[in-house]
C-alpha cells in the first residue's frame, strides 16, 4: 500500500534558528496510526507544524499521497493534509460548534448541501451532534478538543496531524480518544501521526511508534518492540506504560512471566491467569 505521508530526511527547526531535528524520514499509511513520542523540547511540535507547513522545513522533502508537498500551509490543507492544535482555543473561531466545524468545507468552496452532509458526519463520528447548535465558549476543554478535531475531518483530509489531542483531558476523556483516533483511521483510511506524552494510552490507539530525542529520530517501530528497550527510554528522557513498568518489577518474582512486557491491563491479566490458576484451585478446591 502506498503510504500517505512520507518524511524524507527531513530537518525542521524555528525560522532563522538551527535544526531541532535532522535527517529524519518515516512514512504513515492509510488507516494507519503513528504515536509520536519524546521529551519536552524535542521538536515534536516544530515537526507537525512544519509538515503543515506553517514551519519552513531546512532541509528534506515531505510527501503527500505519492507526489511531493506543495509550499506553504493553505497549499497543503488543500492537498489533503490537516492540523490540529494542541490547544484548541488557537483554532475556534465559530460562534457555535456547527458554525465552526462548517468553516472548513466552504473554504474549500463546497455547495452549502455537501458542506450541510460534512458538518453533520463529523459531529455523528465526534459524538457531538447534541452540541452543535452549543456556543464555543460554553464548551468544556474536553468538548473543545472535540470540535477541533470535527472540524478537521469535515474536511475529508487523507493525512491528519495531531498535536497533543489527549493533553488536559481527564482518564475517561483520554480512553475515549484513544478509542476515537483508532476508529477514525480504520472507518476513513485516514493516516494520523499524533505527538502525545500519554504513554499509557498509545497502545489503545497507535500501530507504530516514532521516539524522537538526540536531534533525530531515535526509533520507529511496533509499541511492543519500541517500549520493551528500557535503554532507548531512558535515552528519550521516556518511560514505558505503567503496566509494562510493574511486569518488569514482577517478572523476577513469578517465573514463566517472560521478559516481553504487556502494554495493557487486559494483555497483563491474559498473561497472567494461566499462571495463577494452579494456585487458585489449591486454595479453593
Amino acid at each position: 500500500m502506498k503510504a500517505a505521508l512520507v518524511l524524507e530526511a527531513l530537518a525542521v527547526g524555528n525560522p532563522g534558528g538551527s535544526a531541532i531535528l535532522a535527517d529524519l524520514s518515516l512514512e504513515v499509511h492509510p488507516g494507519e496510526v503513528v504515536a509520536l513520542l519524546g521529551a519536552n523540547g524535542c521538536g515534536k511540535t516544530t515537526l507537525l507544524r512544519s509538515i503543515a507547513g506553517l514551519v519552513p522545513t531546512q532541509a528534506g522533502k515531505v510527501w503527500l499521497r505519492g507526489r511531493e508537498a506543495p509550499r506553504g500551509a493553505v497549499a497543503r490543507t488543500e492537498a489533503g493534509l490537516a492540523l490540529a492544535f494542541q490547544n484548541p482555543d488557537d483554532q475556534l473561531f465559530g460562534a457555535t460548534v456547527r458554525e465552526d466545524v462548517a468553516m472548513g468545507p466552504l473554504h474549500q468552496g463546497l455547495a452549502p448541501a455537501v458542506v450541510q452532509a460534512r458538518v453533520d458526519e463529523a459531529l455523528q463520528a465526534t459524538g457531538l451532534t447534541h452540541l452543535a447548535g452549543r456556543s464555543i465558549e460554553a464548551l468544556s476543554f474536553g468538548e473543545k478538543k472535540r470540535a477541533c478535531l470535527a472540524g478537521v475531518l469535515a474536511m475529508h483530509p487523507a493525512v491528519l496531524l495531531l498535536d497533543e489531542p489527549t493533553a488536559g483531558l481527564d482518564p475517561m476523556g483520554e480512553r475515549e480518544t484513544s478509542g476515537l483516533l483508532r476508529r477514525l483511521a480504520r472507518e476513513r483510511e485516514v493516516a494520523l501521526l499524533v505527538s502525545t506524552h500519554a504513554t499509557d494510552e498509545v497502545p489503545f490507539f497507535a500501530d507504530r511508534v516514532a521516539i524522537l530525542g538526540e536531534g533525530r529520530l531515535l526509533a520507529f517501530g511496533a509499541p511492543a518492540d519500541v517500549f520493551r528497550d528500557a535503554a532507548l527510554l531512558a535515552r528519550a528522557r521516556l518511560r514505558a506504560p505503567a503496566v509494562a513498568e510493574l511486569w518488569a518489577h514482577l517478572a523476577p518474582l513469578l517465573p514463566g512471566l517472560g521478559t516481553s512486557p504487556p502494554l495493557t491491563v487486559a494483555e497483563a491479566a491474559s498473561r497472567l491467569l494461566p499462571l495463577l490458576a494452579p494456585s487458585h484451585q489449591e486454595v479453593h478446591p
